[in-house]
């Protein structure tokens, strides 16, 4: 009986490898996009303001590139901790790995059209699986 269940649990984690490998290919690439300042915007407005002469319109511009800087930060991390935070759930087996799982791959599937749709659609099944269900504690 203890057997079953040792199988059971293997075959349930089996069934996440694939949301597991989709979940750290998605952290990584998108930590590597906020580290490397994709949709932050760039420094180039200080040069712009340096290179000419001072207007108010230049003045304006860094002012609102400053002050919008922590928001951008903030919505660029959303993403990458997702992922992660995906990644925490399964491996510690925790149950709301289930519906955060689906959040993500929805995320996944809306943001990474058409390659995430097709990817989202394989892994949603995986969530559905009694036996995955069973790994992460999920009962509902």
């Amino acid at each position: 009986m203890e057997e079953m269940a040792k199988k059971e649990l293997k075959e349930g984690k089996r069934q996440l490898e694939g949301v597991l490998i989709l979940c750290w290919v998605m952290a990584i690439l998108l930590g590597i996009a906020v580290f490397s300042g994709f949709g932050w915007g760039s420094l180039d407005f200080i040069r712009s303001y340096l290179s000419g002469p001072f207007t108010l319109g230049n003045a304006a511009n860094i002012m609102g590139s400053i002050i919008s800087f922590p928001f951008r930060m903030v919505y660029s991390l959303i993403g990458p901790a997702l992922y992660i935070a995906e990644l925490i759930g399964i491996y510690q087996r925790k149950s709301f790995a289930v519906p955060l799982g689906r959040a993500v791959l929805v995320i996944t599937m809306v943001f990474f059209f058409p390659v995430g749709t097709i990817i989202g659609a394989i892994l949603w099944k995986r969530f559905n699986d009694p036996l995955s269900k069973k790994y992460l504690n999920y009962e509902y």
